[in-house]
C-alpha cells in the first residue's frame, strides 16, 4: 500500500510571500497532511523562498525540498519532481495558489469510485480568469471526448501516478506556457476515465500584485509553439479524420494559433511578428483543416486567412484594429408586454466570440457602486454579425429601490474560457429613440415603479428608477408648492 495518497508537486521561484498561505491550505485538508507528500523544488530563488521551504521541510517529515539553478520555467521543476514521487496519485500546484480544505477528499473519492486517472476539480479565479466550461456540470466516468475537458489544460489536477510512469508523461522544459499540454494532452487520451468535480471549489488561482504570472506575458514563439505542435500531434495521433478530430483541432486553432494575433502582437518587435506568423502559419497549415476554421468566429477566419497566405502586414493591421471591447445600444424598444424592453447591442466581442460561448448580463449600476446585474435573455442574431439582442426584465431592481435613483447600464460578457468583459451601454450620436425614452410604470405585485431610459453627458444609457410611491408625493409636493 502507498504511503502517500498525494504526492503535491510545486515549482517555486521567488514565491516567498505567497508560499506559507498554499503549504498551509495542504496542511488544511480534510483527508489529513499526513496523507500527503510535499515535492518543492526550489528553481534558483533570489529571495526567501529556499530558506522558507527548508523551514518547512524541518518541521514536517513529508516536506521534501530540492534546490536546483534557475531553469527559467516550471517544466523542468516538475519533472524532477516526478521521479522521486511516492504518491498514489501526483496533483500539480502553483506556490501563489491554494486548494479548498476538501479539495483532495472530493477528487480522490471521485478516483475510488470509478477508478478514474485523471480527475479535475474546479478552479476558482481570484482576481483572475479561471476556465468554467470544463466545470459545467459534475462527471463520473468520462473522457475527452464525451466531456469538455479539453478547455482546461493547466496541471492543476490529480493524475495516477502509474498512468505516468508507464507511459512515461513528462513536461516541456524551458517552455513559458504550454509547457503543460505535451504532459496533460496525452493524459486525457490515455486515461482509462476522467472525472470532474464541478461542485466545490478546489483550487483558487490566484492574481497576486507584484507576482509576475507567465500567463500575462507573450512567450518566445518557437519553444511555445513547438510544446503546441506535441500536443496536436497527440490529437492527431489518437484520433481519426473527422467531426471528433476538428471538435478537438478548433480549441488549439482558437486559443493557440489564431488568438495570439490581436492587439498585443500588433505592439510586437516586427522579428517577433515575423516569428509568430511563421511559426502559427506552420502549424496552421500542418494541422487545421479548412473547415475547423469555417467553425470559428469572423476575425479569427480573416486571421487564418492571413497566416496561410504569409500576410503578416494586413495581420498587423489587423490587430491594430482589435481593441474589440465595446459595446453600444441602438434599437432600443419597449416590448408589447410593456413591462420588459430589448437593446440591441452591436459590439466587437462578437466577431471573435461565438454566440454559444458566450454569457450575457445587463449591469445595472449606482453611482455610490451597488449594482444589480439583471439576467438576460439568450441572445438572437439581428441581421449582423455585430449585433445581439438582450430583452431586459427592469422590475428586478424592485428589491433593490426604495427611492429615486440613476442606474447606469453595462453589458457584461463572459467567454467560455473564462474572460470577462463589462462595456458601458450608449447610444448612437447620442440620441435616445423617442421610445426607448418614454416613461413607462411598471407594477411588480402591489408595488409600482415609474422607469425611464436616458443618458447622461457622456452618451452613456442610464435607467431612472422610481417607487410610484415616491414619484406620488414627489408631484403632490410641486402641485403644494403651486398653490
Amino acid at each position: 500500500m502507498t504511503e502517500f495518497r498525494v504526492s503535491v508537486v510545486i515549482p517555486v521561484y521567488n514565491a516567498a510571500d505567497h508560499l506559507d498561505e498554499c503549504l498551509e491550505s495542504l496542511t488544511a485538508q480534510t483527508i489529513g497532511f499526513e496523507r500527503i507528500e510535499v515535492l518543492a523544488v526550489d528553481d534558483g530563488s533570489t529571495d526567501a523562498s529556499g530558506e522558507l521551504l527548508d523551514a518547512w521541510a524541518a518541521r514536517h517529515p513529508n516536506v521534501r525540498v530540492f534546490h536546483q539553478p534557475n531553469s527559467g520555467a516550471p517544466g523542468g521543476p516538475r519533472n524532477r519532481a516526478i521521479e522521486v514521487a511516492g504518491g498514489e496519485f501526483l496533483f500539480f500546484a502553483d506556490p501563489d495558489d491554494r486548494l479548498g480544505p476538501e479539495a483532495f477528499e472530493r477528487m480522490l473519492a471521485a478516483a475510488d469510485r470509478n477508478g478514474s486517472d485523471v480527475v479535475l476539480g474546479r478552479i476558482r479565479g481570484v482576481g483572475r480568469s479561471a476556465p468554467k466550461v470544463a466545470f459545467a456540470r459534475n462527471v463520473e466516468r468520462g473522457d475527452i471526448h464525451t466531456t469538455h475537458v479539453v478547455w482546461s489544460l493547466t496541471a492543476h489536477k490529480l493524475f495516477r501516478r502509474s498512468l505516468v510512469m508507464e507511459h512515461g508523461l513528462r513536461f516541456a522544459e524551458g517552455v513559458r506556457l504550454a509547457e503543460e499540454q505535451p504532459f496533460v494532452v496525452p493524459a486525457y487520451f490515455l486515461a482509462r476515465s476522467i472525472s470532474v468535480v464541478a461542485d466545490y471549489d478546489c483550487y483558487h488561482l490566484v492574481e497576486r500584485e507584484g507576482f509576475g504570472h507567465l500567463t500575462k506575458e507573450l512567450p518566445e514563439p518557437e519553444p511555445f509553439y513547438a510544446a503546441v505542435r506535441v500536443a496536436l500531434e497527440t490529437v492527431v495521433r489518437h484520433t481519426e479524420p473527422g467531426r471528433r478530430r476538428n471538435r478537438l483541432l478548433q480549441r488549439w486553432a482558437r486559443l493557440e494559433i489564431l488568438n495570439k494575433f490581436g492587439a498585443r502582437y500588433a505592439r510586437c518587435s516586427e522579428d517577433l511578428r515575423e516569428r509568430y506568423a511563421r511559426e502559427a502559419g506552420r502549424l496552421l497549415r500542418d494541422f487545421v483543416p479548412r473547415e475547423v476554421v469555417d467553425g470559428l468566429p469572423p476575425v479569427f477566419r480573416q486571421r487564418a486567412r492571413m497566416l496561410r497566405d504569409g500576410r503578416t502586414a494586413d495581420l498587423v493591421a489587423l490587430a491594430r484594429h482589435d481593441d474589440l471591447d465595446w459595446a453600444e445600444a441602438e434599437g432600443v424598444a419597449w416590448l408589447s408586454d410593456g413591462r420588459r424592453f430589448s437593446v440591441d447591442i452591436r459590439s466587437g466581442l462578437y466577431l471573435r466570440e461565438s454566440p454559444e460561448d458566450l454569457r450575457h448580463r445587463i449591469v445595472l449600476r449606482q453611482k455610490d457602486g451597488h449594482e444589480v446585474a439583471v439576467p438576460a435573455d439568450p441572445t438572437v442574431v439581428t441581421g449582423s454579425p455585430m449585433v445581439r439582442r438582450l430583452v431586459v426584465d427592469p422590475t428586478v431592481l424592485f428589491p433593490a429601490v426604495f427611492c429615486p435613483g440613476a442606474w447606469r447600464i453595462a453589458v457584461r460578457v463572459e467567454s467560455a474560457d473564462g474572460d470577462r468583459y463589462e462595456v458601458p451601454v450608449r447610444f448612437p450620436g447620442g440620441h435616445v429613440p423617442e421610445k426607448a425614452g418614454a416613461r413607462r410604470l411598471l407594477v411588480n405585485g402591489a408595488r409600482p415603479m415609474l422607469v425611464r431610459l436616458h443618458r447622461d453627458s457622456a452618451d452613456k444609457a442610464v435607467l431612472t428608477a422610481a417607487h410610484g410611491r415616491a414619484v406620488a408625493d414627489a408631484v403632490r409636493r410641486r402641485l403644494l408648492s403651486r398653490a
